[in-house]
């Protein structure tokens, strides 16, 4: 027998870059190599020509009868359009919006420059009065100076000259956007049939399927024929399936180790911004706008092309530097013209948590659109409030109550003075004295817990891991521990560290892109050349995008051994982490019942299935002590209350009876699928602000235990059992359970001790024709 190593198979991933070939039916081949190193033939009968050292493939568009919309150029920057459109409420909720910012920026600079330089402070605070002063109230006119452009300091007038140049630059981006978004709002009233009107009451699921169909009709992609729910999530996500993957393989220079502080997660809108301008925005990007540039597609000039991405990640970071005066007072005044008032309001606010910007991408599944995300981490918002809270550190406890205790007395004496005496407030500072201690005393009350609150650790962190679908290992029975609090609050942050790491991203970003970025450029261009490939119709995309989890997968998360032959060429460096493939393959499949994956994530799927249906049957039959991963994920569904425990009680009324002692029972007959339920629509709820962010579509949905499961048990009135659950809520149901019974699975996997091959997570291929072992 003779292994093939680690080393001979991280060499095959430099080799050459190949195109994909989608195999939507599966193949039998023995050929295991990943798809971007496969190559071969034209795919779907499209001719291909050699030219150079590319493929052109050559198609023939009759000129009559083509549509406005028949062979977009950019189909990326359409297809993002359209979604943008639905998102965000039609033409003229845009266009007013974007108006109303430029308005917004103008206020925003007119009044900083006017309270810098119009206002005379020494007389407003009554430093320097006038001779003529006989005292009374100091008037507005007499306050504000008039002062000329050329009078003002050079600070200022190069802050109003970059304010000027940049409003008139976002002007002109503005009046494109209404030419663009004018386009695509025809598109929607004559390709879709979809009125402005009635865009807050159709799903994204429902424009897309729109779209798809409209492919026939308008040709908008010359390269195929027909479209597919993936195609379109591509074209939306190229960019953003790369950001995914490269924060999943830690590619990224996040994480630091700081003194006092420990491990700190840095990722600010300034840094995001820049690493998607290096990487794919900029003239000098890898990234051509839908193709990988051929120089990154030949390892020969990695060294080179890692030296020029060196040169410009630096340069880019002294371009920060130069402009970080700038970019640090803009920070600084829209951070406090946003905050302020909120601030003062609600000063608790700051200690309300919400999810960072490195946690949307840590917890983003590949193929996963915006409202989507937002969808599913704001269904967990409330159980990961719920879970942190139950960590609340005695020492900022008890410094907590006695500054709530001292600001609380100083503010109740003072309030008391004031009724007795409204004057009171006359006295210089009195006013500054009670906002203050209101203010502390409302922030101190965020670290002081309820006393009247049970805590239950592990039943709340099972609800967040039911949507964040994300479950170490090591958290399995750790939940009251501080280091599962530790990793949750990474990903999980109080608005006032959001708000001190865009306040400080100016100062940090450069530093990163110089000291950290700079030097990750070597595995960022064997990354992109690695982990490409070409997608007939769609372009270069990540190759963690096509959910494959023959390449991209981990055998930690399968479920029988029959079927461990679909990840048979994967290692620690080709999968993602965290069962991101299997889990974003589930999640794709369940958000888009319509689409047909390929032969190897279909058989993977129907695995799953087949394991989760049998898992339930032995429900009646397990012993207390067995291991059942579906028992788990029921119990942990069960407890989340409303249409989740709806769904858990349907699951555990279709078990069978356990037979009698000694009797064999048969295998019960199969139960055919019920017709679609078309009366589930009455039941859909009414979502506050339209139907626009929901994810998948409201009435039909794939099932990870199938349709039956939805029927009652024999011999048990269907007036007995759990009414049906509109199909928007039981997808939301079914994915937080597969979620579960997916994470349950590899704990159960990993628990089994398996052999080294596959704790390392590489499969090692053994040649059978050989007896000898090299």
């Amino acid at each position: 027998m003779t292994y093939q190593g680690l080393k001979s198979d991280l060499d095959v991933l430099q080799s050459s870059y190949q195109p994909y070939r989608d195999d939507p039916g599966g193949s039998d081949s023995e050929d295991e190599s990943p798809p971007q190193f496969q190559g071969g033939a034209g795919v779907g009968g499209v001719a291909e020509m050699p030219y150079g050292d590319q493929e052109v493939m050559i198609h023939m568009v009759p000129e009559q009868g083509k549509s406005k919309w028949s062979h977009i150029d950019d189909l990326d920057s359409f297809f993002s359009k359209v979604y943008d459109y639905h998102q965000k409420h039609g033409f003229t909720v845009m266009m007013l919006q974007e108006t109303l910012e430029l308005i917004q920026f103008i206020f925003v600079v007119f009044f900083t420059v006017f309270m810098a330089e119009c206002i005379n402070y020494s007389l407003l605070f009554k430093d320097n009065l006038p001779d003529d002063y006989k005292g009374g109230k100091i008037t507005i006119s007499e306050i504000i100076v008039t002062v000329g452009f050329s009078q003002m300091r050079f600070f200022t007038q190069m802050f109003v000259l970059i304010s000027v140049l940049f409003w008139f630059t976002r002007l002109i981006v503005v009046i494109y956007h209404v030419f663009q978004f004018w386009d695509i709002k025809c598109f929607y009233n004559s390709a879709l049939k979809i009125p402005d009107s009635s865009l807050d009451s159709v799903t994204w699921w429902e424009v897309q399927k729109r779209l798809v169909a409209a492919q026939a009709e308008h040709m908008m992609c010359i390269h195929k024929q027909e479209l597919t729910p993936l195609d379109v999530y591509h074209r939306i996500l190229r960019f953003n399936n790369y950001m995914v993957a490269m924060v999943n393989k830690s590619l990224l220079p996040l994480k630091f180790n700081l003194p006092f502080l420990g491990e700190y997660v840095f990722l600010s809108t300034g840094l995001r911004f820049n690493i998607e301008l290096i990487l794919f925005k900029s003239p000098w990007a890898p990234f051509n706008q839908w193709h990988l540039r051929e120089d990154y597609k030949r390892v020969n000039r990695r060294k080179e092309l890692a030296d020029s991405l060196k040169t410009h990640i630096l340069i880019l970071g002294c371009v920060n530097l130069v402009l970080m005066p700038v970019i640090l007072l803009w920070q600084i005044l829209y951070s406090f013209f946003n905050y302020a008032e909120v601030i003062k309001r609600e000063p608790g606010s700051l200690g309300i948590r919400k999810w960072s910007l490195y946690g949307r991408y840590y917890l983003r599944h590949f193929n996963e659109l915006e409202h989507e995300l937002s969808a599913r981490l704001a269904r967990a918002y409330k159980p990961a409030t719920y879970y942190m809270d139950i960590f609340v550190s005695p020492l900022a406890t008890v410094i907590a109550r006695n500054v709530a205790f001292i600001c609380g007395s100083v503010l109740a004496v003072l309030l008391l003075l004031t009724v007795w005496d409204e004057d009171v407030l006359n006295v210089e500072h009195v006013l500054t004295i009670m906002t203050v201690c209101g203010a502390c005393v409302a922030g101190a009350r965020v670290f002081i817990p309820d006393e009247n609150l049970v805590f239950c650790p592990e039943k709340t962190l099972t609800q967040v891991i039911a949507h964040i679908h994300y479950f170490p290992v090591q958290w399995r029975g750790q939940a009251h521990t501080y280091s599962v609090m530790s990793e949750l609050d990474m990903l999980f942050r109080y608005t006032a560290m959001y708000l001190i790491d865009e306040v400080l991203s100016p100062v940090v970003s450069p530093l990163i892109l110089i000291f950290q970025l700079s030097h990750k450029s070597q595995e960022i261009v064997d990354f992109f050349r690695n982990f490409t490939v070409d997608v007939v119709g769609v372009g270069d995309v990540c190759s963690f995008a096509q959910m494959d989890v023959r390449r991209h997968g981990n055998p930690g998360w399968q479920v029988e051994k029959e079927v461990e032959h679909t990840v048979a060429r994967t290692n620690h460096y080709t999968q993602a982490e965290d069962g991101k493939t299997e889990m974003s393959l589930l999640h794709f499949t369940l958000t888009n019942p319509g689409w047909k994956p390929s032969g190897d994530n279909e058989r993977y799927l129907t695995g799953l299935k087949e394991a989760a249906e049998r898992d339930v049957a032995q429900l009646a039959t397990m012993p207390e002590d067995s291991d059942n991963p579906m028992y788990s994920s029921i119990s942990g569904l069960e407890q989340m209350g409303g249409s989740y425990r709806s769904l858990a009680l349907n699951v555990l009324n279709s078990v069978p009876s356990p037979p009698p002692d000694g009797v064999s029972s048969p295998p019960p007959p199969p139960v055919p699928s019920p017709p679609p339920d078309t009366a589930t629509t009455s039941y859909t709820p009414v979502l506050r602000g339209g139907l626009s962010r929901c994810a998948g579509p409201l009435t039909t949905s794939r099932s990870l235990l199938g349709q039956s499961r939805l029927l009652p048990p024999p011999g048990i009135s269907s007036r007995l059992t759990t009414p049906a659950m509109p199909g928007l809520e039981y997808s939301q149901a079914d994915m937080a359970m597969s979620a579960l019974y997916l994470h349950n699975v590899n704990h159960r996997t990993v628990s089994a001790k398996p052999p080294i091959g596959q704790v390392s997570a590489y499969r090692f291929q053994v040649d059978r024709e050989r007896g000898d072992v090299v």
